[in-house]
C-alpha cells in the first residue's frame, strides 16, 4: 500500500525477477500473496528473498515479522542435538578488523549422515570462553565423534569434540611407544574423510592401502580403504573435550545394545 503496488504488480515483478535470476522459485502468484497476507502460511527462503527485493526491505525486517530475531540468535535457543555419526566442523568466517566474541559466532549443526558443519560454539554450548580462545577457532578444524561411533572408545567416547590440525595430514610411521601411561595419545589419531562420511582413529598406510585401526577395547573391527581414492586425511587430532558427568557414562556393552531403561 505504501509503495502503490497492487498484487498484480507484485506478481509481475516476481516473474521478472525469476527470469532475470534464472530461478523459478523466486516467482509467485496473486493468490500466494493473498494467502501470505491472510496468514495462511509462512513464505520460504526463496519467496522471502523475492519479497524483500520487490518491496525494498531487508531480510531481517521480514524475519522479524515471523518472530525470527536478527543475528541468528534463534539457533542459540534450540537444544543441543547429538548426531549418531562422526562430524567434521569448520570455524565460521569472521569479518576482518576486530575480534568477534565466541558467543557471537553463528552455527548450525546438521544431523544428516556425517556432514560438514559450521560454528562450533553454538553446538558446544557452555564450554568456557577462555578454553575456546585457546583452541583457536579460526585456525583449526573441529570434529564431533558421533553417538554411534565407538571406534576410539573409551579413549574418545562418543559425543566428544576433537580439535584437528589440518597441516598434519600425512600418516606417521611407527613404531610408537607402548609402555608409557600416555601410549594411546603418543600414537597419532587421525580424522578421515571416507567419502560416505567421516571416521576417526589410528591409521596405517602401506602399499596404497590405509587401515583404520580402532581402540582395542572398542570391539570395532579394523577397516581398510584404497588411498587416496577411497579416503583422505583431514588432519591429526590434537585436542579433545568430553563430558565426564557420571550420569552420561554408559558401558561399551550398553552402548552397543542400545539405550537403557532410565528407571533401572
Amino acid at each position: 500500500m505504501r509503495l502503490g503496488l497492487s498484487v498484480r504488480d507484485v506478481e509481475r515483478l516476481s516473474i521478472e525477477l525469476a527470469k532475470n535470476r534464472h530461478n523459478p522459485y523466486l516467482s509467485f502468484s496473486r493468490t500466494w500473496i493473498t494467502d501470505i497476507e491472510n496468514g495462511r502460511f509462512v513464505p520460504g527462503s526463496f519467496k522471502m528473498a523475492s519479497v524483500a527485493e520487490i518491496y525494498g526491505m531487508d531480510l531481517v525486517e521480514i524475519h522479524r515479522l515471523y518472530g525470527v530475531p536478527p543475528g541468528g540468535d534463534i539457533t542459540k535457543e534450540r537444544p543441543v542435538f547429538r548426531a549418531p555419526k562422526t562430524h567434521l566442523l569448520v570455524p565460521s568466517e569472521q569479518p576482518s578488523g576486530g575480534e568477534t566474541a565466541p558467543e557471537d559466532l553463528p552455527g548450525q549443526m546438521r544431523i544428516e549422515d556425517t556432514n560438514l558443519l559450521v560454528g562450533i560454539v553454538d553446538i558446544w554450548g557452555s564450554v568456557p570462553v577462555p578454553l575456546l580462545r585457546r583452541f583457536g577457532l579460526r585456525q583449526s578444524l573441529y570434529g564431533y565423534i558421533g553417538t554411534e561411533d565407538l571406534s576410539m572408545a573409551p579413549l574418545l567416547p562418543p559425543g566428544s569434540f576433537v580439535q584437528i590440525d589440518a597441516k598434519q595430514n600425512r600418516i606417521r610411521k611407527g613404531p610408537f611407544k607402548k609402555s608409557s601411561s600416555e601410549s594411546h595419545f603418543a600414537r597419532p589419531i587421525y580424522f578421515l574423510d571416507i567419502r560416505t562420511g567421516y571416521a576417526c582413529g589410528w591409521c596405517e598406510l602401506k602399499d596404497g592401502v590405509l587401515t583404520l585401526v580402532p581402540h582395542p577395547d572398542s570391539g570395532v573391527e579394523t577397516r581398510t580403504f584404497r588411498f587416496p581414492s577411497e579416503v583422505s586425511v583431514v588432519g591429526r587430532v590434537t585436542a579433545v573435550t568430553m563430558s565426564i558427568e557420571e550420569e552420561r557414562f554408559v558401558s561399551l556393552e550398553e552402548a552397543r545394545n542400545g539405550p537403557t531403561d532410565p528407571k533401572k
